[in-house]
């Protein structure tokens, strides 16, 4: 039996906690004992106790304090007499402070998850986040080679790991729900429902996408925003400004999102980065056309650079409304985009994610 341990600084519904609860949820059946430690709420606590897991919440929001905490409880679920006991972080700030207190435990393996383009540490908006980012970036050098392995959810992570730490960088894209199933395409100037997913953040662009919606010169259309965060207040004050409250809903987090996916004939990115967006993926799987900002990540990986999706420049939102707008004159090109994009994302379902990680786990 495997002893696993996985840290994650925040474990909300969206990226690297729904990606670690759908890959637990499927150990949890098998030879492995689970344990989750997070900095703050975790919100798939009521869920992952249900199927075994043991969950630990740490009230505080700075990872490197948490380490006095977090080192003396892995120590104690340290288990001796298991197979192997592995420890797994995500994200870079928690990976570099997981290796550097971590290492010295005897025999514990220790996998660091990295989810973003490791040069986005490069980019900054002030002095404090300069200092903060640039820390951090050094750290990352220094420690990811002493990890026992460092993960990348796409090709553009892991290449970039691969050029600015010189460490071995295995990928694996994030688990997505396949559908697969055919849906009625979208006709041209019938009306034309959009769909955008993520969590509402600065970095997911919704800003951009309102601001290109207040710019359609067509006016049969809806958008559905499904998503909570921070973002949410300011996002409904520019909804209102723009006059848009009876074309932009703001739906909120939702567990089944399947039914949302089957209504739609259009969905929107416009994230100024990403990791692995999800998505993405499960749009396309649904048959879904995807028009997305060519940002770092796994965006131009699952559109196969532009060649299964539309892409327009971050930040653009001018650029977007025209993809909008061209897409509902003549949405027969954006369509066979689509059936390209769709035969190659196989690689991304749950099954292919859990084989992945298995292998490692017997491996390391």
């Amino acid at each position: 039996m495997k002893n696993l341990i996985f840290f994650l600084p925040s474990f909300s519904n969206y990226g690297a906690g729904n990606s670690t609860f759908r890959l637990c949820k499927y150990l949890s059946k098998k030879n492995y004992q689970i344990s989750i430690i997070s900095l703050g709420k975790n919100f798939k606590k009521f869920e992952l106790t249900k199927i075994g897991c043991k969950v630990y919440e740490i009230r505080s929001k700075n990872v490197l304090k948490s380490m006095r905490i977090i080192v003396p409880l892995v120590n104690k679920i340290y288990d001796s007499k298991m197979e192997k006991n592995i420890f797994i972080s995500s994200i870079h700030h928690a990976n570099v402070f997981s290796i550097m207190f971590l290492r010295k435990i005897k025999n514990l393996r220790i996998i660091g998850i990295e989810r973003t383009d490791i040069s986005e540490l490069l980019i900054f908006n002030n002095l404090f986040s300069y200092i903060k980012n640039l820390l951090i970036y050094f750290l990352v050098k220094i420690y990811y080679k002493k990890a026992d392995l460092i993960i990348s959810n796409s090709i553009s992570g892991k290449n970039d790991l691969i050029k600015h730490c010189k460490t071995k960088v295995l990928n694996i894209p994030s688990p997505s729900f396949l559908s697969l199933k055919y849906k009625k395409l979208f006709k041209k100037n019938s009306k034309l429902k959009m769909i955008s997913v993520g969590r509402l953040s600065k970095e997911k662009g919704y800003n951009i996408i309102i601001e290109a919606l207040s710019r359609l010169k067509i006016k049969n259309f809806s958008l559905s925003i499904l998503g909570d965060g921070p973002e949410k207040k300011k996002l409904k004050k520019m909804i209102k400004e723009k006059g848009l409250k009876k074309k932009i809903t703001l739906l909120g987090f939702k567990k089944n999102i399947d039914m949302y996916y089957r209504k739609a004939n259009l969905f929107i990115n416009a994230s100024y980065f990403e990791g692995f967006p999800n998505a993405v993926v499960e749009a396309i799987s649904h048959n879904i056309p995807v028009i997305c900002s060519n940002s770092r990540g796994g965006i131009k990986e699952i559109t196969l650079n532009g060649r299964g999706g539309d892409l327009f420049p971050v930040n653009d939102a001018l650029a977007l409304s025209r993809r909008i707008e061209l897409f509902y004159q003549n949405p027969y090109n954006l369509h066979k985009k689509n059936i390209l994009a769709r035969k190659k994302i196989t690689k991304y379902s749950l099954l292919y994610h859990i084989s992945k990680y298995e292998k490692i786990f017997l491996s390391i």
